[in-house]
């Protein structure tokens, strides 16, 4: 057998054990623990609260400019080595990052390296990196890799507060560069292979067409940029706007901060279920019905919150919103090949990356704008609602052909 059958001869699969891995160490640590280092920065660095967060400003505003770059690498060049190149880079930033002179030199390294990190180490890279190793298990393979950011959320913040604790900070941040130089660049080097490249001339499949490569210019002018990209950031703008004003609007609805905090933990169940479910299902089922599947759980969930907010509806709309987020990673990542090819996967991924990031920062200023404005967020969700009806049409318009 060739490497034109990945799916067959199962040789792939550990590709996907080292893509959990690394989203486990990446998302780990970047959206669950980066908290731990809050009061500990301002006392040791004598930084200011809004200093500290300028850091997350920092990184989010670096992979913005990065990543249609990091696209290209990724199209160009091993996995491998752009993986390892990663890892080595976040490392030596969180070494960096402990040796931290002052606020300021904290935040653009830490800028720098996660922007890196969270690019290299994330979807960007293992999405294409996925979708040329398997054909027939795409959705699968997507969605059990998807897994590792969940399970960073659960393993990787009680490991770094224990280091945080015993070792201080700077001793955390070194701690965990050791981690990642022990643990996930020998993992990382053990399993990832590189798949067929379209310079091989083989055919991996009906459904993965190489397609032809594109330019950055040339994705944006795509109507399926804009039908498949506006829904997709739709959906993470709307899970994190949630989450982020979910414990005040809970109290204002006459629930408490501990509903709050037993409430939240159904999100993030949700959406592992979300991404077994919806992985498996994209190997069966059409993906743009999957999305749009997606879209109207994310506006149940709304609507559940904000027509009903009761300890049992709030339970349910999570669950929802949770499976609807962690289905969309896998379904999308899945959805791509087929409409832009795998030639331009790591293109595409890099041009879709700065709409999802100026769509979530729109609906979180929006938020915060209309509470301010009207004392409530009812606003917010009827736009939310809104949006989310909307791209349900409009995806309804999508034509999936094969790319070749």
């Amino acid at each position: 057998m060739n490497d034109a059958t990945p799916d067959i001869t199962r040789s792939y699969w550990p590709v996907v054990a080292g893509a959990l891995l690394a989203q486990l160490f990446a998302i780990g640590f970047y959206s669950y623990s980066f908290s731990f280092l809050v009061l500990p920065l301002q006392e040791g660095l004598d930084a200011t609260r809004a200093e500290v967060m300028y850091a997350m400003t920092g990184s989010t505003l670096a992979a913005f400019v990065l990543a249609p770059g990091f696209g290209a690498l990724v199209d160009r060049h091993s996995p491998r080595l752009l993986m390892a190149i990663a890892t080595l880079v976040y490392a030596s930033g969180m070494a960096l990052l402990s040796q931290s002179p002052s606020i300021e030199v904290f935040i653009v390294v830490f800028a720098l390296t996660l922007a890196v990190a969270n690019n290299l180490l994330g979807i960007l890279l293992i999405n294409p990196m996925l979708a040329r190793c398997f054909t027939a298990t795409r959705g699968r393979a997507l969605g059990i890799a998807a897994l590792g950011g969940s399970l960073g959320g659960f393993l990787v913040p009680p490991a770094f507060l224990y280091l945080i604790e015993h070792h201080g900070w700077r001793g955390g941040l070194q701690g965990y560069a050791l981690v990642l130089v022990l643990l996930l660049l020998p993992v990382l080097f053990l399993t990832t292979r590189n798949a067929p490249r379209p310079e091989a001339g083989t055919q991996l499949g009906s459904v993965a067409g190489q397609g032809a490569v594109l330019r950055f210019g040339a994705i944006l002018a795509r109507r399926e940029y804009w039908l498949i990209g506006a829904p997709v950031a739709l959906i993470f703008c709307t899970i994190t706007v949630v989450l982020a004003n979910f414990t005040p609007y809970l109290v204002g609805a006459g629930l408490t901060q501990s509903d709050a905090g037993r409430l939240l933990i159904a999100a993030p169940v949700g959406s592992m279920v979300g991404k077994l479910l919806f992985g498996h299902g994209a190997d069966r089922l059409d993906k743009k019905s999957l999305l749009q599947i997606a879209l109207v759980l994310m506006i149940g969930g709304v609507l559940l919150i904000m027509l009903a907010p009761s300890r049992v509806a709030v339970l349910v709309a999570m669950l929802l919103l949770g499976t609807a987020s962690g289905g969309t990673g896998p379904t999308w990542g899945a959805l791509l090949p087929e409409v832009f090819g795998l030639a331009s996967y790591g293109r595409v991924m890099g041009a879709m990356s700065p709409l999802i990031t100026l769509t979530v920062t729109a609906g979180l200023a929006f938020a915060g704008v209309s509470f301010d404005a009207t004392g409530g967020y009812e606003v917010m969700l009827y736009a939310l609602t809104g949006a989310l009806c909307i791209a349900v049409i409009t995806l309804g318009t999508l034509d999936v052909r094969d790319p070749r």
